[in-house]
């Protein structure tokens, strides 16, 4: 480190990394815990999940030890934390979520135009979004505090579809639900919340418009599952949800509902569809040749554009990003800010 880079610690304009730290901490022959043992607001994530056994410590670890790594990469290149607006919401109204839908389209900074890559939007406004395994039966969960944002944990290991119906359902749970993670103990009606979540994810997808738009020809009439099928390509959507929203604005009867969903479950099982989407169906250029470059998460364009400035080494980025260094070498060269090497 140089004697510039401590006088710029020194005046505030800018903190070591945890890199950095560590590196401190070694030469002064101190645990790298005393640099945070004074500070009071040491983030502590606060976790929300439908069911509370899945957030085992270990899992607790790794994902704060994920959104300190992420925080760390924003903090260097200058971005901040974000969260998505507040709208506390106590009573389940369908009515009053469809309105609820309309604002937070408005965030996403869409109308009544296909989300496309649910997930990229959301990265897009500057949520922290991370895929990681979890058990099968969960889907997945959020977390949040001031210092460090809002994050958004997938089950990487789901259908795309399903993932971006969990990343709306935990968004609607971070804008309507935030005071059950200060509190999570005391969270009441919790079937009713993941009602309204997964009423609200749903009509962010499909607006009750689009639906009155595209299907006003088969109102009492079953819903052909070409209709179906294309509705889910252009509005990245399952089939299933297709029909429950259909039958949540009053185009089909809950008992035709019922029936259609059973015919899918029939043909393809309960966690099966038709032609699963694949995110790259939303982004062409991961069909270009050059593809293998271009990042795959708002944190990995973040981690490079790092790279590139020389506020991370090689080896840090590879950490973040959970990746063989092999993987960082391989396509620094084309973030470098120089023309050279990043390295």
């Amino acid at each position: 480190m140089t004697r510039q880079t401590i006088a710029v610690w020194e005046k505030g304009e800018r903190m070591p990394s945890i890199g950095q730290l560590a590196a401190i901490a070694q030469a002064l022959g101190v645990p790298l815990e005393v640099f945070f043992e004074q500070n009071a607001e040491e983030p502590t994530l606060l976790f929300r999940a439908d069911e509370a056994g899945v957030l085992t410590p270990a899992l607790r670890a790794l994902i704060l030890k994920r959104a300190l790594a992420y925080a760390e990469i924003e903090r260097e290149i200058g971005e901040v934390a974000v969260s998505p607006p507040q709208m506390p919401v106590e009573a389940y109204e369908p009515h009053a979520v469809e309105r609820y839908a309309g604002e937070v389209r408005d965030f996403l900074g869409v109308e009544h135009a296909p989300l496309g890559d649910v997930i990229a939007r959301l990265e897009e406004r500057g949520l922290k979004v991370l895929l990681t395994p979890l058990p099968a039966h969960v889907s997945g969960f959020s977390a949040y505090t001031e210092s460090l944002g809002a994050v958004i944990i997938i089950n990487e290991n789901h259908p795309v579809e399903r993932q971006f119906f969990t990343a709306l359902h935990e968004l609607a749970h971070l804008i309507c639900h935030r005071q059950d993670f200060l509190h999570p103990e005391k969270a009441v009606a919790a079937g009713l919340r993941e009602k309204l979540a997964n009423h609200l994810a749903g009509a962010v997808l499909l607006p009750r418009e689009v639906l009155e738009r595209e299907l006003h020809a088969f109102r009492n009439r079953w819903i052909p599952e070409a209709m179906l099928l294309d509705l889910k390509l252009r509005y990245s959507v399952s089939m299933r949800t297709v029909l429950i929203r259909a039958e949540q604005v009053g185009i089909i009867s809950r008992k035709q509902c019922g029936q259609q969903i059973g015919v899918l479950n029939k043909r393809f099982g309960k966690d099966k569809e038709p032609l699963e989407l694949r995110r790259e169906f939303y982004n062409p250029d991961f069909k270009d040749d050059q593809s293998q470059v271009l990042p795959k998460s708002r944190l990995e364009r973040l981690v490079f554009q790092a790279l590139s400035l020389g506020v991370v080494s090689a080896s840090r980025a590879a950490e973040v990003l959970g990746v063989p260094i092999e993987y960082i070498r391989k396509r620094a060269a084309l973030w470098s800010s120089n023309g050279g090497s990043a390295l």
